[in-house]
């Protein structure tokens, strides 16, 4: 005699262990994969934070560069650029590589007084306060395209530092 519907209603539901173990190791990993994505994020994994937050210089010192390696399309990334004055008279910084392709430049802090293109590449002139005195640029950018991007800063055509960053979609 098979059970009516009405019956059906009162039967003991039948557990199964291993969807029961499933279930529970599928949540366990669930909250540890969750657990270390929030982590990542809060160490700066994804924007700002201890790993994302880089310096560089050149090796004679008279380039630092403060930059993002991480970053996410379309948010805020600051950039801070030192060099210290070679030339008498004009200090230009020369940013090339992926940048003019990579990002957009929102803020750009002293104005220069002269910018210009050259070969791909964007040239910024200021002028020189003192000779072997510091000067800084501060940049807000945006970035445009995600993935890997390898932008390189240069004062004066000296050596290029090539800043390495990644670029969450």
């Amino acid at each position: 005699m098979n059970p009516t519907p009405a019956d059906k209603s009162s039967l003991p539901i039948v557990e199964k262990p291993f969807w029961l173990s499933f279930e529970f190791q599928l949540r366990r990993m669930g909250f540890a994969l969750l657990l270390a994505i929030v982590i990542a994020a809060m160490v700066g994994l994804f924007s700002r934070g201890y790993i994302s937050d880089a310096r560089i210089v050149n090796d004679s010192g008279t380039l630092r560069i403060d930059y993002e390696k991480y970053s996410r399309l379309m948010s805020d990334v600051d950039m801070k650029i030192t060099s210290s004055q070679i030339r008498e008279n004009r200090n230009r910084i020369i940013l090339g590589g992926d940048f003019m392709d990579s990002f957009r430049i929102d803020t750009l802090q002293p104005q220069p007084d002269k910018m210009y293109s050259l070969n791909g590449k964007m040239v910024l002139e200021y002028s020189v306060s003192a000779p072997g005195s510091e000067q800084t640029l501060w940049l807000s950018l945006t970035p445009m395209k995600f993935g890997a991007t390898h932008s390189t800063v240069a004062i004066d055509n000296g050596p290029e530092i090539t800043l390495h960053q990644f670029i969450y979609p």
